[in-house]
């Protein structure tokens, strides 16, 4: 296997225009949050205000990477991580081109292991929220182990159709077995 999960740094490198292609042509972008979905801030104001989070640590990005090609082949973020709790959230994105592959799971099962064994925040949980009609997100946290912990109702607006949300969690002692 030639592919990496590799953090990347609030350095500005050709991955980070990448990371701002992908959102530039993503046409689906309304369909990956539940949080309002604002028009894509120019790449200076974007980098600036991505650098700041990266620096501050409340933000953190891998990339899986190709080795082979030299092409990133997707992205997992974690953010809003509770010193208190030891928790984080986080979201995962492959390109369309990227998508049923096999990526996702690998890109989230790195993610998991080098979080989980990580030196900085050292999490307890880690969680991720889902649409319930998004299928393939789904199978891949129950495949992971992620338990679901809750249904928050109708919460997803897709123009004049609603889902509700899904909530699961991993703990760290789960992902040791």
């Amino acid at each position: 296997m030639h592919r990496e999960l590799m953090e990347i740094t609030d350095t500005p490198t050709h991955i980070h225009r990448v990371l701002y292609r992908w959102d530039q042509e993503e046409t689906d972008r309304a369909f990956f949050t539940c949080r309002p979905v604002e028009e894509l801030a120019q790449w200076d104001i974007f980098m600036e205000a991505l650098a700041t989070r990266l620096t501050r640590g409340s933000l953190r990005i891998f990339v899986l990477w190709d080795n082979e090609t030299g092409v990133p082949l997707g992205r997992v973020t974690a953010f809003d991580y509770n010193p208190r709790n030891y928790s984080a959230e986080f979201g995962y994105y492959l390109p369309p081109g990227n998508r049923y592959h096999g990526y996702g799971k690998e890109m989230v099962q790195r993610f998991l292991f080098l979080m989980f064994s990580d030196g900085i925040w050292q999490p307890n949980k880690l969680y991720a929220t889902t649409a319930s009609g998004n299928t393939p997100s789904i199978r891949l946290l129950e495949g992971l182990g992620f338990h679901l912990d809750g249904v928050m109702r109708d919460h997803y607006w897709f123009g004049a159709s609603v889902q509700d949300q899904h909530c699961y969690s991993l703990l760290a002692r789960e992902w040791a077995k």
